[in-house]
């Protein structure tokens, strides 16, 4: 078993640090484990044992992440904002359904850019305070002090940088945490996209615009986007390989509630049941609760 560690260790190159913490152990334990020194091996090992075999299941089945990213008819207005916001260094807001791709094409376009900081608001972050920490952790300035002490942190850290900020699920954030954003973009000059649902656009630009015409009259671009936008060229570059008929069932799904994210998902269940057939498809989608109705 201390072997297998070793292997798996220098296979996936990570430290013993980082495998002490997949297996739920401190890194002392762990040393001491590898060194034959540690009273009640078993115990380790049945943690050890438990994370390879899950890990071996992992490796044998197809999971969604296998399915390359494909450039869609959304991915491209997504890039488009994104690339926009990019070079002008304005606000955009990029917002619409759920599982269309937003999060997923955004982090594909950030990968071989290292100016670029990603964070996602949650209801827990969506006061000031906790989303200035949040910020704050990613840029690696303080997070202790007041309010405005960890402001000014960030704003120091910014200034000068050309720097790119991405923040995901933003419809959590409040009105003040808002205006806080439009105070960074406007001291710094800092790039700032904000992706979320429906919710986001109205408290930016919709029927509250009112309320909020001085803080978001600098947006520079913003992209509705639809489950309805998706085409079969679409469906065709994400699951190349599937027939027509497959093919057309999944552009169903896309344009459904569920979105891409849940033809994908639908998709990769299929995969690992071994029928990718319209049959198999659909009879995967009974078992996943995805009714749409359509033949």
């Amino acid at each position: 078993m201390r072997q297998k560690v070793l292997d798996y260790i220098k296979s996936k190159g990570i430290s013993n640090r980082k495998f002490a913490d997949k297996i739920d152990v401190s890194e002392s334990t762990l040393s001491r484990y590898l060194k034959c020194d540690y009273p009640n091996p078993t115990a380790i090992e049945d943690k050890i044992r438990e994370f390879l075999e899950k890990e071996e299941k992992r490796n044998n089945s197809f999971i969604k992440d296998g399915i390359s990213f494909a450039m869609t008819t959304i991915s491209k207005r997504i890039i488009n904002v994104l690339e926009y916001t990019y070079i002008q260094k304005v606000i955009s807001c990029i917002y619409g359904d759920a599982g269309i791709g937003k999060t997923y094409t955004t982090k594909n376009w950030m990968n071989d850019r290292n100016d670029i900081y990603f964070v996602t608001a949650t209801p827990t972050f969506a006061t000031p305070r906790p989303f200035l920490k949040l910020l704050a952790s990613k840029l690696k300035t303080s997070k202790t002090g007041a309010q405005d002490e960890v402001y000014l942190e960030i704003i120091e850290k910014l200034e000068g940088t050309d720097k790119m900020i991405i923040i995901d699920e933003a419809q959590h954030l409040t009105k003040k945490t808002l205006e806080i954003i439009r105070s960074i973009n406007d001291s710094t000059n800092t790039a700032i996209v904000m992706i979320g649902n429906e919710i986001i656009y109205s408290k930016m630009l919709g029927k509250t615009q009112a309320e909020f015409a001085q803080l978001f009259s600098r947006v520079g671009m913003q992209s509705h986007l639809l489950t309805d936008f998706f085409n079969m060229e679409d469906i065709k570059l994400v699951f190349g390989d599937a027939s027509d008929e497959v093919i057309e069932y999944l552009l169903k799904v896309s344009r459904s509630k569920f979105g891409l994210r849940g033809a994908t998902l639908l998709y990769t269940n299929a995969v690992n049941n071994g029928d990718t057939t319209i049959k198999g498809i659909k009879a995967m989608a009974e078992i996943m609760g995805i009714s749409l109705h359509i033949a």
